[in-house]
């Protein structure tokens, strides 16, 4: 299934919670989307490429992988203890979110309405009660979709505003409503997490 449109935003906010105004907002290319279900995508990426280069490796080097794996697995409590420090003494969600997203690298859109957001970065604690209701009815918003950091190097705009965000979780109306002339879109609100990596260059 494809889907187009033109995707409008502000420049980001760091850790903060914005509310989009479309009467501002410069006007971006529009895409293609290819949709796939995660379910779908999971298991099915081609290896052969990789086997057939490890299988030369080992010939080339004369390596018997098999060997020094099941030599390792002796050692394999140690091995994890040591993997859980290195995951603890990093950020936890950021781990979360590379492993998750892992299986497709250039993924460009999570959609999953009335689901969970894949955090980037570990959320405020009052996440939920931040997220303002509905300015046409009244109603609670709830998680409909995510723009994710593979869109930052493909979004080119009409003004050249550049754009750096790690994630963009949008909140819509629980009702889906829509005003009475059915012309205008309705205003909805944007949770922006920053790359963890601009922190480096700040």
């Amino acid at each position: 299934m494809d889907t187009s449109g033109s995707l409008h935003t502000h420049p980001p906010a760091s850790e903060a919670m914005v509310t989009e105004t479309s009467s501002s907002a410069p006007v971006f290319q529009p895409f293609y989307i290819s949709v796939v279900d995660e379910e779908d995508y999971t298991g099915c990426l081609d290896t052969e490429h990789a086997d057939q280069l490890l299988k030369e490796y080992q010939q080339r080097e004369g390596v018997d992988l098999q060997q020094l794996m099941s030599e390792s697995f002796a050692n394999e409590g140690d091995n994890e203890k040591y993997e859980k420090s290195q995951v603890k003494s990093r950020d936890h969600t950021f781990h979360k979110f590379m492993k998750r997203i892992s299986v497709c690298h250039e993924q460009i859109l999570r959609y999953s309405w009335g689901g969970q957001p894949l955090f980037i970065t570990s959320p405020p604690a009052n996440i939920n009660k931040g997220v303002p209701a509905c300015g046409n009815c009244g109603s609670n918003r709830i998680f409909e979709f995510q723009l994710m950091p593979a869109l930052v190097t493909m979004l080119q705009s009409d003004s050249g505003v550049s754009v750096e965000f790690g994630t963009a979780i949008v909140y819509t109306c629980e009702r889906s409503c829509w005003p009475t002339d059915h012309q205008t879109p309705l205003e909805e609100f944007i949770f922006v997490q920053e790359d963890p990596d601009q922190r480096l260059f700040k």
